[in-house]
């Protein structure tokens, strides 16, 4: 039995078609038990008439099932009708991160709203033991509110692992291609994925490096003309900082890019939440300083006026000081006089009085008759 739009799978009224990747083609339909629209996942004929890749399939969706986390799809059930495996999961409305990425990059606020998320998902499946391996924009959907929902969480480790020593010719061939297709998903992948190693977590969190890279540029950091180009740039090039291809952008994100896209998992963040970390005190570092240049630019007008204000003051106290050293000299200069004489001064019949306050070139203003020294 073909499923196709307009057809039933089970109690399900198959309503659209949504897409497909390297498990399935994934339809919308309606739950008439529960009234409400979800999406299907029917799974390729290999799944089902292979007991052993049936079974690995059930535990591994077992698993992502048990996950509860908002930025996590929700699995329903698995269920089988007609030959049929299937799997029933939370129907996300949305859009797909790989629609929603402009060709030079997102805003920084924008880039970390979404990777916050991205990294708490994945250190709530981390610690559950469940390790995504094909995390990529259009594995990810971004509804109209901007909540962020990962899909086929856990279900890529379905992929088959290339034996140990496959040279990358074989392994692009082999693990990229089915007959002549591309899948998509190398650009994303980690340098031990590529090579056919074993992979642990820290796989997930170089691809969430990648992520991060083309959210923030637009570009991806490991390119070429064919997958066995890209696999080998993934391998052994080193990309550009993030900040040489938008120096607008923060040192601190190129050096957490950076540390996601080593190529030595020992020397990459070792657990999702760590990233996060990281990402969530460039985002407090952010507000923090938009924050102080806002209440700057309130005070700007309030500063001027006090600046103003303690120049003028700084001038009456330096008018008054200048009073006060003119009399002081004054007072020395009749001392000096009369301890020259050996006797009192008999008059002060004229004495200069200077104003300092006029202009120091004038001639004398006046003059002081009769004066008490005190």
């Amino acid at each position: 039995m073909l499923v196709s739009v307009g057809t039933r799978l089970g109690p399900y009224d198959i309503l659209a078609f949504l897409g497909s990747g390297g498990i399935g083609e994934v339809y919308r339909a309606r739950d008439p038990w529960l009234g409400r629209d979800v999406a299907i996942k029917v799974l390729p004929a290999a799944f089902s008439a292979d007991p052993e890749r049936l079974h690995r399939f059930e535990q591994e969706a077992r698993a992502a099932a048990a996950l509860n986390h908002p930025n996590i799809v929700t699995i329903h059930s698995v269920e089988e009708a007609n030959g049929i495996r299937f799997l029933t999961m939370e129907l996300v409305e949305g859009t797909s991160l790989a629609d929603v990425i402009p060709n030079d990059g997102m805003p920084l606020d924008r880039v970390l709203k979404i990777a916050i998320p991205l990294a708490e998902a994945l250190s709530a499946a981390h610690t559950k033991g469940i390790t995504h391996r094909d995390l990529k924009p259009a594995n990810i959907m971004v509804s109209p509110d901007g909540q962020v929902k990962i899909l086929d969480f856990g279900l890529a480790k379905l992929r088959e692992v290339a034996p140990a020593g496959l040279d990358v010719t074989g392994l692009a061939t082999a693990h990229v291609t089915s007959e002549g297709r591309i899948v998509g998903t190398v650009a994303y992948m980690s340098p031990e994925q590529a090579e056919g190693k074993p992979i642990d977590h820290r796989s997930d969190l170089f691809s969430l490096g990648v992520l991060l890279y083309e959210m923030a540029t637009g570009a991806r950091p490991f390119r070429g003309d064919t997958n066995v180009s890209v696999l080998s740039s993934i391998i052994k090039d080193t990309p550009l900082s993030v900040t040489d291809l938008r120096p607008v952008l923060p040192r601190e994100l190129s050096r957490i890019i950076k540390r996601c896209l080593v190529k030595d998992p020992e020397y990459r963040y070792q657990t999702a939440k760590d990233l996060r970390n990281d990402l969530r005190e460039l985002q407090q570092d952010r507000d923090g300083g938009e924050r102080q240049g806002s209440h700057g630019a309130r005070t700007d007008a309030g500063m001027a006026v006090g600046l103003v204000r303690r120049h003028r003051a700084t001038l009456i106290a330096t008018t008054g000081g200048l009073v006060l050293l003119a009399i002081a000299l004054l007072v020395g200069r009749l001392w000096f006089t009369r301890s020259s004489t050996g006797g009192p001064i008999d008059s002060l019949a004229v004495l200069p009085f200077v104003n300092v306050g006029a202009d120091p070139n004038a001639e004398y203003l006046g003059a002081a008759r009769s004066a008490s020294i005190s």
